[in-house]
């Protein structure tokens, strides 16, 4: 395998790994030197300690899996953060020397009006993040969404809150 100019570990949730184990698995990566290492994290995970142990491993950017600002939002999203916990993970990153992050959001699903996606971006907004990812809710056939078509987003629903992200976010 040719060596590594990044490398992004995703797909899941890494930060459930403990740092140490994380760090082992980098370890075993070959990459040119200053090579971009990327990390997702849920912000319900966020500690000084886990942040310590992947800034030792190697870590130059985290990637948080936000999603909303918006605790109903969440909570169809099944997701176990709160807003006030991405504010504080935010701020971990910041003090454990993260000088870049992104903040993933998703918009579209069932119940999110235009205001709570509007909510959500301004706030994100506030905490003056480098990197911004704004993503439409997918189904993705065998998931719980894909079996529950009435939670299913809506085309017309998802173009109105691309286009009020496109909005905010180049502003």
């Amino acid at each position: 395998m040719p060596i590594a100019t990044s490398v992004y570990v995703g797909g899941g949730t890494p930060s459930l790994l403990p740092g140490d184990l994380l760090a082992s698995l980098l370890d075993d990566i070959a990459r040119v030197d200053g090579a971009e290492v990327t990390v997702e994290c849920n912000p319900e995970d966020a500690s000084g300690a886990l942040f310590a142990a992947w800034r030792r491993a190697g870590v130059t950017r985290v990637s948080f899996g936000v999603q909303s600002m918006v605790p109903a939002v969440l909570s169809e999203l099944t997701r176990r953060h709160t807003p006030a916990d991405v504010g504080a993970a935010v701020a971990r990153a910041r003090e454990a020397g993260f000088e870049t992050f992104s903040v993933d959001l998703i918009y579209g699903p069932r119940g999110e009006s235009l205001d709570d996606w509007r909510r959500t971006v301004e706030a994100v907004l506030a905490l003056d993040p480098p990197h911004v990812s704004a993503y439409g809710l997918t189904v993705e056939p065998g998931t719980a969404l894909w079996r529950e078509p009435a939670r299913w987003p809506d085309d017309d629903d998802q173009a109105s809150k691309y286009l009020l992200a496109d909005e905010l976010l180049s502003d």
